[in-house]
Formats: C-alpha cells, sequence, structure tokens
C-alpha cells in the first residue's frame, strides 16, 4: 500500500502524468533500467555495484523500484542530478516522462562529450601477455570514437575495467586474491594513445578494434552510462566478473544480452569477442568494422621482411657500429636501399629503446640514423599495410570437451576430458603468443574394467617459449614453463600416480622459415613422484614444434630423469588435424617402460 502511495505522488509531480503508480512499478522492472543499475538479473535484484553513492535510494543496491522512485524525484527537484545520471535522464525522457526541472547545461559532461563529439563506439582486443598473470589471457577495453580527418584515433576515449592492485603485487597473491573477491575494482577512462602505448609499446602486444554498428542515440548512452559509472565501485573476481564481462555488459545496455548470455563458468575476452563477431543489431551485424594495430614488434618483423639478404646483413653491422652509415658498404648502395635499411634500424632502435637494451649506444645509433637519413630524398620507401594477423574470434574456442581411446600395455581404456580454458602449443596461434601453453582445469576421466577414477587433473599449465624471430641483437629470451597438477603415469608402471608442482627453463629456437621450434628445458619436480619414488626430481627435456602442412602440427619430446633407475627415456609425439574452428583430431603416442597410443576427438566452445 506504501509502495502503491509513493508511486502517486511520484507520478503527480511529474509535468504530464503520463504514468501511473503501475507503470512506474513496470518500468522498474525494464531490461535497460536494470542495465543501468547493473542488477544481476530480474531474479536476482542485487547489483554488482558495491559503492553506496552510485545510488540515489538507500535501499538502491537491490531495490530497482525505490532506487527509480528516487531517480525521479532527484530529478524533479535536483536539476544538478541529471549531470550525475545523464543515462538515467536519457532513456526516461525516452520512456516520455517530464521533468519539472529544465535540461541542465551540465558543463563538465558536455565538455567531455562534445568538445571532440563521440561518434561511435569499438571494443579493443589486446592479446595476451606472458609476463603478467593479469595478461594471460588478454585484455578487453571499451573506445569511444572521436578521431575525424583531422583528429588522430589517439587521441579517443579509451575505458577500462580493471582491479585497484598494489605496485608490484606478487603475481601468486594476484591470482589468489583475484579469483575469491579480494580486490576493488571499476572503469577510468583514458586517451587511447596511452592504452596503445602500453599495450603495443610497452608489453608488445597486438590490438584489434571492433568498431560498433550503434545509433546515435545509442552512441550518446553509452557514453552517458560511462560517466555515471566513473568513480563506481565493484568486486573483482579474475574468473569471470572481470574486465570483458563487465564491458559487455555495459554494450548490452543497447545490444541486449548477445555477449554474457550462456556463459561459461570461465569469462575471458575472446569468448566476448567470438560472440560479438555473430552478434545482430537493428537487423544488422552488431560489428561494423575490424582495425588492426600492430605491437612495435610486429611492425618490426614486417618492416625487417622488405630487406633482402645483404640489406639485412648490412644493417645487423650497422647496428652495431653506426660509423658504418659512413662507410662505402652503405653509400654506395642506391638511395632505395639506403631508406629502406634506415627506415627498419629506426624500427629496431624504438623497438630496443622499449626494451633498455643499452641506452647509450641506442641513443648514439639513432642521432647517427637521423643524420644519415636528412642527407637523403624525403619519403619512407617502406609501406606496411598487409599484417596477416587474424581477428580474434577466428581463433579456436577456449573451453574443450574430449573423448578417446588408449591402448597401454596391451590394456584398453577411454577417457573422458573437460578443460576450462585456454589453448595450447598445438592450438590456433590467431591472436595469441604463438609456441605457448595456456591451460587451466584440464581433467580427464578413464573408464576401464568397469571403473571411473581420476586419470589426469592439471590445475594450471604454462609454456612459453619466447623464440627469436629475428637474428638480430637482443631477440627472444628465457623459455619457461610451470605446471601443478596430478596424473597417472602408465607409461612408467600401471599403478603410478604423480602428484605434483613442476617448473623449468630453457631456451628456444626457430628453423624451417619459422614454422618449426626446437627447444631444451631443465626441470625441477617437486611431490609424490611415483615413477621415481623421490620427492624432488630434475630432467632434461629436448622437443619440437613443427607446423608440418597448412594447420596440421606436430610436438615431439624426450625427457631424461635424474633418478629414474632405468635408461629407458620418456617420450612423447602429438600429432593434431584440425576439422574446423570448432573441433580438432589427436594422435599421441608415449613410451617409456610402456607405450601408451591415445586417438582424441576434442569440441571447443565458448
Amino acid at each position: 500500500m506504501l509502495r502503491r502511495i509513493s508511486s502517486f505522488l511520484i507520478c503527480s509531480a511529474l509535468s504530464f502524468n503520463t504514468y501511473s503508480a503501475t507503470d512506474i512499478e513496470q518500468l522498474a522492472q525494464h531490461p535497460t533500467w536494470l542495465k543501468l543499475g547493473h542488477y544481476k538479473s530480474p531474479q536476482e535484484l542485487e547489483s554488482y555495484i558495491i559503492s553506496d553513492d552510485f545510488f540515489l535510494s538507500s535501499t538502491g543496491k537491490e531495490d530497482p523500484y525505490r532506487e527509480l522512485q528516487a531517480t525521479i524525484n532527484a530529478f524533479n527537484t535536483q536539476p544538478e542530478k541529471q549531470c550525475r545520471y545523464p543515462a538515467r535522464y536519457q532513456w526516461l525522457q525516452q520512456q516520455g516522462l517530464k521533468f519539472e526541472q529544465p535540461s541542465s547545461a551540465c558543463d563538465e559532461l558536455t565538455q567531455w562529450r562534445e568538445s571532440q563529439p563521440i561518434h561511435s563506439v569499438s571494443l579493443v582486443f589486446a592479446s595476451g601477455y606472458m609476463s603478467n598473470p593479469a595478461s594471460l589471457y588478454g585484455h578487453m577495453l571499451l573506445k569511444l570514437n572521436r578521431a575525424t580527418e583531422s583528429h588522430n584515433k589517439l587521441l579517443d576515449y579509451s575505458i577500462n575495467y580493471g582491479a585497484i592492485v598494489p605496485e608490484n603485487e606478487n603475481g601468486l597473491v594476484y591470482i589468489s586474491k583475484g579469483l575469491f573477491g579480494g580486490y576493488i575494482a571499476g572503469f577510468s577512462d583514458q586517451l587511447f594513445y596511452r592504452h596503445q602505448h602500453n599495450y603495443g609499446e610497452v608489453e608488445l602486444r597486438d590490438l584489434w578494434e571492433y568498431e560498433l554498428n550503434l545509433t546515435a542515440d545509442e552512441v550518446r548512452l553509452i557514453s552517458n552510462h560511462i560517466w555515471e559509472l566513473m568513480g563506481a565501485k565493484y568486486t573483482y573476481y579474475f574468473a569471470d566478473e572481470n574486465c570483458a564481462f563487465h564491458i559487455a555488459k555495459v554494450i548490452e545496455l543497447v545490444a541486449g544480452d548477445k555477449l554474457t548470455n550462456e556463459l561459461s563458468p570461465w569469462v575471458i575476452p575472446a569468448t566476448i569477442f567470438s560472440k560479438l563477431a555473430v552478434a545482430e543489431h537493428n537487423d544488422q551485424p552488431l560489428v561494423r568494422d575490424i582495425k588492426f594495430t600492430p605491437s612495435r614488434n610486429s611492425a618490426f618483423y614486417q618492416y625487417q621482411q622488405h630487406l633482402n639478404d645483404q640489406e639485412n646483413a648490412l644493417a645487423k653491422r650497422i647496428f652495431n657500429n653506426a660509423e658504418l652509415l659512413k662507410s662505402a658498404d652503405f653509400t654506395s648502395l642506391n638511395v632505395r636501399a639506403q631508406k629502406k635499411i634506415i627506415e627498419v634500424l629506426f624500427e629496431f632502435v624504438q623497438l630496443q629503446q622499449l626494451k633498455q637494451y643499452e641506452p647509450d649506444h641506442v641513443k648514439a645509433l639513432k642521432k647517427a640514423l637521423v643524420r644519415a637519413r636528412l642527407k637523403l630524398p624525403i619519403g619512407n620507401e617502406i609501406k606496411v599495410d598487409n599484417y596477416l594477423q587474424s581477428a580474434p574470434h577466428k581463433a579456436q574456442k577456449p573451453s574443450n570437451y574430449s573423448v578417446s581411446a588408449l591402448d597401454v600395455g596391451s590394456k584398453v581404456q577411454s577417457n573422458l576430458g573437460f578443460r576450462l580454458s585456454y589453448f595450447d602449443s598445438l592450438a590456433s596461434d590467431i591472436a595469441r603468443v604463438p609456441y605457448s601453453n595456456l591451460e587451466m582445469l584440464d581433467v580427464e576421466i578413464a573408464v576401464r574394467d568397469s571403473n571411473m577414477y581420476v586419470d589426469k587433473l592439471h590445475i594450471i599449465d604454462l609454456e612459453s617459449f619466447n623464440p627469436a624471430y629475428t637474428d638480430w641483437v637482443n631477440e627472444g629470451g628465457w623459455s619457461w614453463q610451470l605446471n601443478l597438477g596430478f596424473e597417472r603415469d602408465r607409461t612408467n608402471c600401471q599403478g603410478c600416480k604423480s602428484t605434483f608442482a613442476m617448473g623449468g627453463a630453457g631456451k628456444s629456437m626457430l628453423f624451417n622459415n619459422d614454422r618449426s621450434l626446437v627447444y631444451g628445458m631443465v626441470n625441477g619436480y617437486f611431490g609424490e613422484l611415483a615413477s621415481t619414488a623421490q620427492v624432488i626430481d630434475a630432467s632434461v627435456e629436448v622437443g619440437v614444434i613443427s607446423d608440418i602442412y597448412q594447420d596440421i602440427k606436430m610436438r615431439a619430446a624426450v625427457e631424461r630423469f635424474y633418478h629414474k633407475q632405468t635408461a629407458e627415456l620418456s617420450k612423447s609425439v602429438e600429432l593434431v588435424v584440425p576439422v574446423n574452428q570448432d573441433a580438432d583430431i589427436r594422435l599421441i603416442y608415449k613410451s617409456s617402460e610402456q607405450t601408451l597410443w591415445q586417438l582424441k576427438l576434442n569440441y571447443y566452445w565458448n
């Protein structure tokens, strides 16, 4: 009864009483109103936003009806609230509500939104960064586009969602607190050049921008809502309520539940972009255009392809000795060749400056390159616009079901598998770090002799080989791997079980026109190591990963354990044949004391 009376009083305050109390109640359950308050669902009326100052009602976090009442009352009595909640104001006006107070000027909002008008919205994917646990899965940004022919896109607004993490936070602490809601998170805005510099120039990550097909009113509503969200606080969860989830929720304010419906428990940027690419809006594709921005690394590799072998060799010598720019070896070349060499060296010098490699040497070389370039005609020789990197929505999907048949020592069993995320070293390299492995919660259940039991449980399995893609100085890095889990090693004995933590480090090298990689690792093991009956063990591992034909890949390795009593090496070969983006077939061979053959069918899904 009290709710009906208060609704009547609110409605009577409208200039045109076109909404009844029942209308207001229904409006409070409207999907758009629930999205403006970031309520979890029509059934779970609790907001993801935990900061009290985002809400006008003291019960607004859990009661969208009371929050709507308070909003209507504020717009009728406090015109400055229009500037604090411009998206609410815009949407309620679109629903036909009229307010007693005239529209406010909102100088700060107008300056932010109209000084260079926001004309479109994009979502940006930054590829994974294996050196930071916060960025293993890539990152997602929202971009408010203001660029014109005379206004560079680097001055667009880039909207980030992230946890508020103390500086130099330990990686394991970050993962633990991130998984269990130990951080506060929120939205922040910066000019796009800052994020492009951080991702593309410092962390050397490629960027893909998906421009959305939205109307002018929809762009304005999203821009206004971003303004509302600045300063709002959330609880950060690395697994699901992360950057991908909450930025997608902002887009769903105008696009409907196309991006976050039917999500798995683990939400990553790749999943959202996969849904984004097939979504429709207003009877048209939701994505209008896709643009690629290369990292400094990708740009250098592409520039280098324009040098022939002689020019490439001379460029490397010049990097080590700038005086060669004055020698006949360089000055006798035609002008086009000289300009190409200098342009490639400029790219490489900038890359080395970012890596802080021998700063004095690099700074002196840069000055020498400038002097040499000033002697040559204006205009660039190298124009790079044909990058071959495919967009992230074309990548293999992150989660996996599998079914396989195994023959181990003349005994047959069947395995059912599940992997939560994300990819292994034989997966497609699209929008991912090539020659790397990022698997979390990888489980296989064995069915054997009418019994069922866990055959494998890898909680986390990481590999990064960091090969040098050129033979220039300071290219490539250390290879490393980390694995934590349980598995039955039937190649050593029928009952062998190991629960372990493993880490390794080594080096790798590319060959066969970068289609193959060979690596060597020294590994350390700790745990219940049944195959060697030790708590601590070490091994030397040598392996190769190769693209055999088109997308058919193979990985082979041999490993020698220090404590193993026999002379038998642990050997493995895995061959993968892709069927399509959603499936592949794998043949696996392992051998030590016994031989294992496994035929596996993998199905990938978001």
